[in-house]
């Protein structure tokens, strides 16, 4: 464990803002159970009175046309995540984010003491059996895309996922 979660209360003057907040900043490869995860989690959150905020698919609407570095993407859901964990409630991040770099950025926009990694360990070929038999087809541009960028990266290193070095927790979800 890195340290402290951000779970104990602040004793600040006059201030409203309640310290008790938390981001939950889940990782790993696709496939690996972190949405799944996260539908279980939020119903016994919410019944021990949390407020649960799910930053997961970032809604069309709130994109910004022209952006489409992933980075921003995740530092502007670090940004949102703070605010809730801000004002006492947990925000659970359900991200890839693959480079090691970006996910200690993230810790820095959210706070050292309100920032939680939790790194979901599993086996790439068993993320993309996952992948595999998931129900939805993205539509023929996505994935005549997809082909293409496969094509170009053909010969070149596939699993670019950087495992966290010290997670604050890690879940085994191999089986």
């Amino acid at each position: 464990m890195r340290g402290a979660t951000g779970l104990s209360q602040s004793g600040g003057t006059g201030s409203s803002v309640n310290r008790d907040g938390v981001c939950v900043w889940m990782t790993g490869r696709s496939g690996a159970g972190k949405t799944t995860v996260t539908a279980q989690l939020v119903p016994l959150l919410e019944d021990r009175g949390r407020v649960v905020t799910v930053l997961d698919v970032v809604p069309e609407l709130a994109k910004h046309q022209l952006e489409r570095s992933s980075e921003r993407k995740l530092i502007r859901k670090a940004y949102v995540a703070h605010q809730v964990a801000r004002h006492g409630g947990i925000s659970i991040c359900v991200t890839v984010s693959a480079r090691a770099a970006l996910r200690e950025r993230a810790r820095s926009v959210v706070g050292e003491d309100q920032f939680l990694e939790i790194y979901f360990a599993t086996p790439r070929d068993v993320s993309l059996e996952r992948k595999s038999t998931r129900q939805k087809k993205p539509p023929l541009a996505k994935r005549l895309r997809r082909l293409a960028r496969r094509a170009r990266r053909a010969g070149r290193r596939i699993d670019n996922y950087e495992e966290p070095a010290m997670p604050d927790l890690v879940v085994d979800t191999s089986l």
